[in-house]
């Protein structure tokens, strides 16, 4: 049976949404908040095997104050149509997951702090791509610009080699670009 694991609700209204949508397709809602953070998911799952033993707190300065999404017991075609339901009636989670044979043998806790930072570095990765294309325009509309040209080049040597990547050095990628495409947008104005 498919069920949601839903961590610190913030838009009650929204959630209201989500219960409901939930409700009709016959998906379970566990609720569970900050004081859950250091009980592993098979346990919040109910999953056999998992106890109540909360594991030592990581010692990292994390913000887990957004709402998060578990998904268990999903088949592709149900866990698709469940999130366009969701998206369609304003009810969408940013933060979710789906259930794994790794993962549910964390703490709440960890996952919490890899999706986040794997939410923000796929933020990251949008904006940059974005911004490739605005620089692709502009290329097109007034000629190579050889700074923007050179940004774009280490941007996407880093990328290949994924062994290094670091949020930190992509945000300064992504800082260098935006300053040379504006200067370049600039002066074609």
């Amino acid at each position: 049976m498919a069920e949601v694991l839903y961590y610190n609700p913030i838009d009650l209204d929204k959630y209201d949404k989500f219960k409901k949508i939930a409700e009709e397709k016959g998906i379970d809602i566990i609720e569970v908040g900050k004081d859950n953070l250091d009980e592993k998911i098979g346990y919040l799952l109910g999953i056999s095997g998992f106890d109540d033993s909360h594991e030592p707190r990581i010692e990292e300065d994390c913000d887990l104050d957004f709402d998060f999404v578990l998904f268990n017991g999903f088949d592709n075609q149900e866990l698709f149509d469940f999130l366009d339901e969701l998206r369609n009636n304003g009810a969408n989670v940013q933060h979710k997951a789906g259930i794994t044979d790794n993962n549910v043998k964390w703490t709440l806790r960890e996952l919490l702090i890899e999706n986040d930072k794997e939410a923000k570095t796929m933020g990251l990765v949008h904006k940059i791509n974005q911004l490739i294309d605005k620089a692709e325009g502009l290329k097109s509309l007034h000629g190579e610009d050889r700074k923007v040209q050179r940004i774009i080049d280490e941007i996407l040597a880093y990328f290949n080699d994924s062994s290094i990547f670091e949020i930190e050095i992509a945000k300064k990628h992504y800082l260098s670009l935006l300053d040379e495409v504006l200067r370049f947008e600039k002066e074609h104005q």
